[in-house]
């Protein structure tokens, strides 16, 4: 089923995808450098174990979005498996490719948060502390791999842009100097078998290390640390947990929307045009949410908005000497 009087539509077309990555790109650079600089300056002593595995998420999750709205502005027609590279890379097979596995060292990045937290705290002395790096090495030497399988299993493309052009009829014409319509495969099987079984590794390692984090800090008895310890560790888990939820909820939701037109073969360029942005605001927004929601950068952030707003500069000064004062007196 196809949708083809709204492919008229300015939301539908090619030039509103360039046009909204490249603003988009406007927006982030500066986003990212200043989450960088943040971690890498604004990061205080009791966070030093998690800096680098913070900013290793920080640069996956950033480079996600650079690589959607700069390098490749992927312009999709799904259900079909095809469509055209609009941005800086001028082959498909490798953005494709590059799209994946990056999104997949983003995941794998947070689970090394979880994964991290759950060995200082509690399992320094176990069985876990070397079979942890021989773990990581396969997990990481995974991603790249991942999605190899069906680069190696394209079609024909005259034979496949005649198929694809057949069972959407109403597809947009391009005209774009020597780039031409790219169709990855006309079989999902070997595409999205990878893909499946990568989240099933990824996914099952999450809940585990995230059960066991959550429950030796919420509940665990056995552990011995001071209160103040405690309720750094645990506002840190928060925070961690609302930038995973918000990945999470940011690719979940335009990734079903995808399988649902796949499943119904329902062509609809707007909606495949608003998903892929949807899943570019995923650093971005990750990136903001640390900012705010981890203490050392939320202030330092704050420290910034105020020093530019000399009347909330002032309020608060004259709230901390009135503090000052009363502790004087007493």
């Amino acid at each position: 089923m196809t949708d083809c009087g709204i492919e008229n539509y300015y939301f539908a077309s090619s030039d509103f995808m360039i046009l909204a990555c490249h603003c988009l790109t406007a927006i982030q650079v500066p986003v990212f450098v200043f989450g960088s600089y943040c971690i890498i300056f604004k990061t205080p002593n009791h966070m030093l174990t998690v800096k680098w595995l913070l900013f290793n998420t920080h640069i996956w999750s950033s480079l996600s979005d650079f690589v959607i709205c700069f390098m490749t502005v992927p312009y999709l027609f799904l259900p079909a498996l095809a469509g055209y590279d609009l941005g800086l890379i001028n082959n498909p097979g490798l953005s494709i490719y590059l799209l994946v596995t990056v999104t997949a060292f983003s995941g794998v990045s947070v689970l090394s948060i979880y994964e991290n937290r759950y060995f200082i705290l509690f399992c320094k002395k176990s069985w876990w502390r070397k079979t942890r790096k021989i773990y990581f090495c396969i997990i990481y030497g995974l991603v790249p791999l991942m999605f190899v399988a069906p680069l190696f299993d394209i079609p024909d493309q005259e034979v496949a842009r005649y198929e694809v052009l057949k069972s959407i009829p109403c597809l947009p014409e391009l005209t774009l100097e020597n780039r031409k319509m790219f169709v990855l495969t006309l079989d999902f099987t070997i595409p999205f078998s990878c893909i499946f079984c990568a989240m099933l590794i990824v996914v099952a390692s999450f809940l585990v290390f995230i059960f066991l984090t959550f429950s030796n800090i919420w509940f665990g008895d056995a552990w011995a640390a001071s209160r103040q310890t405690m309720v750094l560790q645990r506002a840190f888990t928060k925070g961690v947990t609302v930038q995973t939820l918000y990945e999470f909820f940011i690719l979940f939701i335009p990734v079903v929307t995808c399988l649902g037109t796949i499943f119904f073969w329902y062509h609809n360029q707007v909606i495949n045009n608003i998903a892929l942005l949807v899943v570019s605001l995923n650093g971005i927004g990750s990136t903001i949410i640390m900012l705010f929601a981890h203490k050392p950068y939320r202030t330092y952030t704050l420290s910034i908005f105020c020093f530019l707003c000399p009347k909330v500069t002032k309020k608060r000064e004259s709230v901390h000497l009135r503090a000052h004062q009363l502790s004087a007196l007493s």
